[in-house]
């Protein structure tokens, strides 16, 4: 098991995705106008998309948005980061 410093050196390039890149990246141009009214977290839900990690997207749902750690059950009141974070 890594501890967080350890995970944060190993992955340099994640971004979590923004309201922006999905409109600008993402969405098809005939959905935007629909889906531009949606919240992030209904986007990152509907397109099982929640990080850029080394250029490609990726599906990180169930780890913490912030350091990569897998979420515990008890982390439910944080909804998606860990105690650390």
């Amino acid at each position: 098991m890594m501890n967080t410093s350890a995970l944060k050196k190993t992955v340099q390039n994640k971004r979590l995705l923004t309201k922006k890149d999905f409109i600008e990246k993402i969405i098809e141009p005939h959905n935007k106008k629909d889906l531009s009214k949606m919240k992030i977290s209904e986007l990152r839900e509907l397109y099982k998309m929640t990080h850029i990690i080394d250029g490609n997207l990726r599906d990180m749902r169930g780890y913490c948005f912030s350091c990569l750690t897998p979420l515990k059950a008890d982390y439910t009141r944080f909804e998606n980061y860990c105690l650390d974070c």
